[in-house]
């Protein structure tokens, strides 16, 4: 074999495992000795657990022996960020307020991934309590990225795509509150799935922003990020944001030029729409080169590329911002109370905000939001998919604050926070399920991601087409180099 196990897709080693031909024990092993060797220079753990993943791979080992297969997950060493309850294994958040907290219960994510029988390798590195965007985390270091250890990875489930771009983990678990799945996808260089909203259980997820937070998974291939949807995607009466809607089994066939959309009959051809403005102001040169070359490559797959305009999603920019300030000052009041010399800096800052939002700046925030979601609605009729950049630059370097966009003599300079999220928060205050595809490399090597948004639901076209377009290109084979 050509490449190592750490290597493989899940498709590719489900099919060694499920044929005997690799036990679960044996890609274990590699997984965890490999986290060994290249999590110290990366940092995309906060726990490693090397005994329990050894424990459940022979278990696993045991019941594929006896012909009890489970599926595609079965014996496949995943990971989960630390914001997730796993019994019996701590669960820090990030924080040095939860550093020793252990549940005693399983977040619904995790329980699903058990019954799937996955192997957990460990909890992954984030920014604390997941509220921003770089991983630069105070208490335990910063994660970084693996095609260049001076850029960052990405936040705040940047441990999550560290690990998985790395070959540490053949999945894991990400949250997304405004752009935290997609901007570790994008900087990493895998793909990476926000669900819609109440899609995916956020029972036993320590909370960010009650009504923008996401779970979701990220694997190197769209193919892996459907098949770990679809393990922990569905309804739990435990979640009071639950959809009861039936998730379906979604196959990845070929979806261009003609497929069965919902709504649509048979035979139709997919419309693409490509905003013409917004999400496509204030890039860097090579992300805007590279995304556009994206939109070419699905249009002689067979897409209908459609121009749209959907003007004031700056006004849904802020908007999202806004309700994540107060949710989250809300969900930290009494850590704010109690343990207010515990937390970072950046995060302080950003909660003691949040408690200076007035109400009526939090309602004006939601009526926005509902105007939104009905034009969402009438722009999907014109349109099957929206595609657009998933952020507007490349991975910065640890520690950088500022970005600077246009050309000498027009240059402007952005927050990084600000510029990372800012083709993102839209789609968590609206609750469309949205994918990051890895769509080339800039000048210095470092991935660029496409984002394809979807209608409330449709999970199955934007995987399809995140997976056409996977198929068509071949970015998503290139792994970085051993750091």
């Amino acid at each position: 074999m050509s490449r190592g196990l750490c290597e493989l897709s899940i498709v590719e080693l489900s099919a060694l495992i499920q044929s005997k031909q690799v036990s679960p024990v044996e890609v274990t092993a590699e997984v965890v000795e490999r986290i060994r060797e290249r999590n110290p220079r990366l940092n995309a753990f906060v726990t490693v657990t090397a005994e329990l993943a050894e424990e459940q791979a022979r278990a696993a080992e045991q019941e594929i022996l006896r012909g009890n297969y489970r599926g595609p997950l079965h014996g496949v060493p995943v990971a989960v960020k630390d914001m997730m309850y796993t019994r019996g294994v701590r669960t820090t958040a990030g924080s040095k307020i939860l550093a020793e907290f252990v549940p005693d219960s399983d977040a619904t994510v995790v329980a699903r991934l058990r019954q799937a029988g996955a192997v957990l390798v460990g909890k992954t590195a984030l920014h604390e309590f997941a509220y921003g965007i770089t991983n630069d985390n105070p208490h335990y270091g910063p994660t970084r990225n693996p095609w260049n250890r001076e850029r960052s990875s990405g936040g705040s489930s940047g441990g999550s795509s560290v690990a998985v771009a790395a070959g540490m983990s053949f999945a894991a678990l990400g949250t997304d509150t405004g752009g935290s799945i997609r901007i570790p996808a994008s900087f990493c260089g895998v793909a990476g799935l926000k669900p819609t909203f109440g899609r995916v259980s956020l029972h036993g997820i320590l909370p960010l922003g009650y009504t923008l937070d996401h779970a979701g998974p990220l694997a190197r291939t769209v193919e892996d990020v459907s098949l770990v949807y679809q393990a922990i995607a569905g309804f739990d009466p435990n979640d009071k944001y639950s959809a009861d809607c039936s998730v379906g089994e979604i196959r990845l066939h070929t979806l261009f030029p003609n497929v069965s959309l919902p709504g649509r009959g048979r035979e139709s051809v997919v419309r693409v729409g490509v905003p013409k403005d917004y999400f496509f102001d204030s890039l860097q040169p090579d992300v805007e080169r590279l995304v556009r070359q994206a939109i070419r490559v699905l249009e002689k797959l067979g897409a209908r590329v459609i121009p749209v305009e959907f003007p004031g999603m700056a006004d849904l920019t802020a908007a999202s911002r806004t309700s994540l300030l107060v949710e989250a000052a809300a969900v930290h009041r009494k850590n704010l109370e109690t343990h207010s010399g515990d937390f970072g800096a950046d995060v302080k800052t950003l909660l003691e905000k949040g408690r200076e939002v007035s109400a009526a700046e939090y309602v004006d925030a939601q009526l926005t939001r509902r105007r939104f979601g009905r034009q969402f609605e009438r722009l999907f009729e014109r349109v099957d998919l929206l595609v657009t950049p998933t952020t507007p630059l490349t991975a910065f370097s640890v520690g950088e604050t500022k970005v600077v966009f246009g050309e000498k003599g027009k240059e402007k300079e952005e927050d990084t926070r600000a510029a990372a999220t800012r083709l993102l928060r839209a789609f968590n205050a609206s609750g469309h399920p949205a994918l990051s595809v890895c769509c080339g490399f800039d000048g210095h090597e470092l991935p660029v991601g496409l984002q394809i948004i979807g209608r409330l639901f449709e999970e199955a076209a934007i995987l399809q087409c995140g997976h056409a377009y996977e198929q068509a290109t071949g970015w998503h084979k290139r792994m970085p180099p051993k750091p």
